[in-house]
């Protein structure tokens, strides 16, 4: 059972990645970053909220991604970013042919900051931008050879590191800034989905559950809907130059994740079981160390995220890491 479920839920396994205020790039700088998780699942969450021992099934997984921002003006700044990024390390206990060896999908998009101190409405205590943005597939798994794979003994990808389809939306940042050293900030993330996917495309269970109707009825091509994925944060955040050209920052997010049950079309047979509605409730207090000063100045950042409550889906802890570089051109 607890195998079953593992199968079942790690497709939407997320690793959270720091989220951002509400001031762009100055103009003429751009920014590069890596980000590095370390995540580790023993528990999940099921249908009612409960948390559900997985430990004989526990999985590690080590993800690494990258971003390019540039700032175009003062108040509009352009965003490549792919973090969370590549699975370099993945484990799951007890499945030794199984990996999470997969890439997130490319969000592309502008943050264009619309109240601040340099913004088209200008104000000093009061900050808000928006990031319109698509995403794009990187990667594509060849799901019905997954399913074959796990079938007949040999190495499969057990879940995908995203849903490998487009998706349009947006990001919203407010901040509240309550003196120099303290602001308040409100975050939140709207994808919506509007393709309908194959289920040879979607994931391992579908595919396989493709695969044996389809050979022996030409006809049986169900899809799946997504839907949307949603999140919504809120962080207290404190930062204080300790020394010349050296600053201290540190925030507490509280984040919370939600997508709808998978909307199936189709499945003559009912043979496949959508995947359900989830949520996470999560806190990932971080600390980061700006260097204004080097030749390229550079900004360290690490947290750690702890899982609160959640509903079908994985309790992830997770270790992250941030090195940022700014530059001008």
């Amino acid at each position: 059972m607890k195998k079953v479920l593992l199968i079942a839920l790690v497709a939407a396994l997320v690793i959270p990645v720091f989220a951002d205020d509400a001031l762009v790039m100055p103009a003429q700088v751009f920014r590069t970053y890596i980000t590095g998780a370390y995540a580790t699942v023993n528990n999940a969450y099921d249908n009612d909220g409960k948390t559900v021992d997985i430990s004989s099934n526990a999985v590690t997984v080590f993800n690494m991604g990258a971003a390019l921002e540039v700032g175009i003006n003062d108040w509009i700044t352009g965003a490549v970013q792919w973090a969370p990024g590549y699975n370099v390390y993945s484990k799951i206990d007890g499945m030794d042919k199984a990996t999470l060896a997969d890439a997130a999908d490319l969000f592309v998009g502008a943050k264009l900051q619309i109240v601040g101190p340099k913004a088209p409405v200008q104000n000093e205590t009061f900050r808000f931008a928006v990031a319109p943005g698509v995403k794009i597939p990187l990667s594509s798994p060849d799901w019905v050879t997954e399913a074959t794979n796990a079938g007949t003994g040999k190495d499969f990808l057990a879940g995908g590191a995203d849903k490998h389809t487009f998706g349009f939306g947006g990001r919203g940042y407010f901040d509240y800034v309550i003196n120099e050293m303290f602001f308040l900030n409100l975050y939140t993330q709207f994808i919506y989905y509007p393709l309908a996917v194959d289920f040879k495309n979607a994931n391992i269970t579908a595919a396989g559950t493709w695969a044996t109707i389809h050979a022996g009825d030409s006809t049986y091509n169900p899809t799946i809907m997504y839907g949307y994925d949603l999140t919504l944060e809120f962080e207290p955040h404190f930062n204080t130059m300790i020394s010349d050209g050296l600053e201290l920052e540190a925030g507490v997010p509280v984040t919370y994740t939600m997508s709808p049950k998978e909307d199936v079309s189709g499945d003559t047979y009912a043979a496949y079981t959508p995947n359900p509605d989830t949520n996470l409730l999560t806190v990932g207090p971080n600390v980061s160390l700006f260097f204004q000063k080097t030749f390229l100045p550079i900004e360290v950042k690490v947290g750690y995220t702890l899982p609160l409550m959640g509903k079908n889906t994985e309790s992830v802890n997770t270790l992250l890491l941030e090195l940022k570089v700014y530059a001008k051109y």
